[in-house]
């Protein structure tokens, strides 16, 4: 009998411990929603935070990466013009070559001197050229002011107009620029007795 007085008494008790400890349950549920309520929004800031320091990222590499390119640009550029400015003072000693090949052959020097002033004149060439100098065609051509300056006219009636006669100093290109224009002599047919 005493027994079932404990049990009884047991049962009660264990229920009224449960009716007191179900209100900090739900208390405590509801401090972890709100916990994790605090820890997502805790997350998404770190998210964008992250996002935007990817973006601010992504903006200095391609910042960096025009650098680059302008500097590597500027440096070629450089490079181009401490060569053409180079170039430009090697040119007369171009044209004095041909002058003295030229009269070389008028005033028959020497064949073996000769073959070896043409064949200094031959490497300067190749040099130049590797570095971009080709020199303007005028042979069979038709004058253009953009490659050729006139010094003279002629007038040849069984030539074409514009057609350039003779060429009276070399031209030069660097890099498809014109480096220095070729002065010629060209053909031009008064209007008159043009067909």
């Amino acid at each position: 009998m005493e027994r079932r007085e404990e049990l009884a008494h047991a049962a009660n008790g264990s229920q009224e411990v449960s009716q007191e400890a179900q209100p900090s349950l739900q208390e405590e549920v509801e401090r972890l929603k709100v916990a994790l309520e605090e820890e997502k929004r805790k997350v998404s800031e770190k998210e964008q935070l992250i996002s935007e320091y990817l973006n601010d990222l992504k903006r200095v590499k391609a910042d960096f990466d025009n650098f680059r390119k302008r500097e590597m640009l500027y440096r070629q550029q450089f490079v181009k013009s401490a060569n053409r400015d180079l170039i430009l003072k090697i040119l007369p000693v171009l044209d004095d070559f041909e002058k003295a090949l030229l009269e070389g052959q008028k005033n028959e020097v020497n064949a073996a001197f000769l073959q070896g002033v043409e064949l200094i004149y031959r490497k300067l060439l190749s040099v130049l050229e590797k570095e971009g100098v080709q020199p303007i065609e005028t042979k069979n051509q038709k004058f253009d002011p953009k490659y050729h300056e006139a010094v003279a006219t002629v007038s040849l009636p069984e030539r074409e107009d514009f057609e350039i006669i003779e060429e009276v100093r070399r031209g030069y290109l660097y890099h498809d620029e014109v480096l220095r224009p070729a002065q010629v002599k060209v053909n031009r047919i008064p209007q008159d007795k043009m067909a």
